[in-house]
C-alpha cells in the first residue's frame, strides 16, 4: 500500500491551548461533549434529511438508522482520521456519513476503504456523487475481509475501523482482533449493532489491566484510553503501551 497521510491525535492537537493543570483524563472526557455536538449538528442538517430520503426510497432493511449515523459522523469528525477501513459497506449509508465528516473537516487526502462481499447489492449506492468519487476519498473493495487481509491489500496502519458486516459473535470478535493491532495510538475501533451479542464488551474487557491491590484499572497497562456506547454504536480508543 502507498504511504498514508499524517495523523495526529485530537487531544495532542489541542494540547497547546490546554491548561497545564488539566488532568490526563480530561482530553478523553471531552470526547462526549464533542461527539454529541457534532451529532446534533448533523441530525438537524439538510444532509441528514437527504440521506433519510435516499435510504427510504432505496429500502431501509439492514441500513444504519439516523441516530447511529449521527454518532458515527460525530466520532469521525472528532478523530479527524487519515485512513478509515469499514467492513460491510453495503449500499453506503455509513460510508456517506464518514465521508461527509471527512469533507466537513476538510481532510482532502483522507481515504475510506469500504469492504462489501455481497455481489447482490449496489455498493455505495446511497453516497452522494460529490462524496463517492475517488477525489472524495471513497475506495470501494468487493470481496471478503478475510481475503483482503490474507492478500495484504489493506493499509497496515489505520486510524479508524468500523465493523458492520456479519454480526455473529465469532465474526465480530475476529474482526476486532484483526484490526485492533492495525490501529495507531489514539485510533478508533467502532462497531455497529453491538447489542446483538457480547463480542464488543468482551473484547473491550480484554484490553483492561487491573491493579492487584485496588482492583481498579491500571492505566499504564490498559490498552485503551476510553470506550463507550451510544445507541447501537460501540467505540474504543486504542492506547499503545510503550
Amino acid at each position: 500500500m502507498k504511504k498514508v497521510p499524517a495523523f495526529s491525535l485530537p487531544w495532542r492537537r489541542r494540547s497547546k491551548k490546554a491548561s497545564q493543570k488539566e488532568s490526563s483524563a480530561t482530553p478523553f472526557y471531552v470526547i462526549w461533549d464533542s461527539v454529541a455536538r457534532f451529532a446534533a449538528e448533523i441530525r438537524a442538517s439538510n444532509f441528514m434529511a437527504e440521506m433519510i430520503r435516499r435510504r427510504d426510497a432505496y429500502g431501509s432493511e439492514g441500513v444504519m438508522g439516523a441516530p447511529d449515523c449521527a454518532t458515527l459522523y460525530g466520532l469521525t469528525r472528532w478523530l479527524r482520521p487519515a485512513v478509515v477501513v469499514e467492513s460491510g459497506g453495503f449500499i453506503g449509508m455509513s460510508s456517506a456519513f464518514i465521508l461527509k465528516a471527512l469533507a466537513d473537516e476538510k481532510l482532502t487526502t483522507a481515504r475510506l476503504y469500504s469492504i462489501e462481499w455481497s455481489e447482490n447489492c449496489e455498493q455505495g449506492a446511497l453516497i452522494p456523487d460529490e462524496l463517492r468519487s475517488a477525489s472524495g476519498g471513497f475506495v470501494p473493495l468487493r470481496g471478503k475481509v478475510e481475503d483482503f487481509l490474507r492478500r495484504d491489500q489493506l493499509p497496515s496502519s489505520i486510524d479508524m475501523f468500523l465493523h458492520d458486516s456479519s454480526h455473529s459473535y465469532r465474526h465480530m470478535f475476529w474482526e476486532f482482533q484483526e484490526f485492533w493491532p492495525r490501529l495507531r495510538d489514539g485510533g478508533l475501533l467502532v462497531s455497529h449493532d453491538v447489542q446483538m451479542n457480547a463480542a464488543f464488551p468482551e473484547f473491550v474487557a480484554k484490553t483492561y489491566a487491573h491493579d492487584g491491590k485496588t482492583g481498579r484499572c491500571d492505566a499504564e497497562r490498559t490498552s485503551h484510553y476510553e470506550w463507550g456506547r451510544w445507541g447501537y454504536i460501540g467505540f474504543a480508543i486504542k492506547k499503545v503501551n510503550r
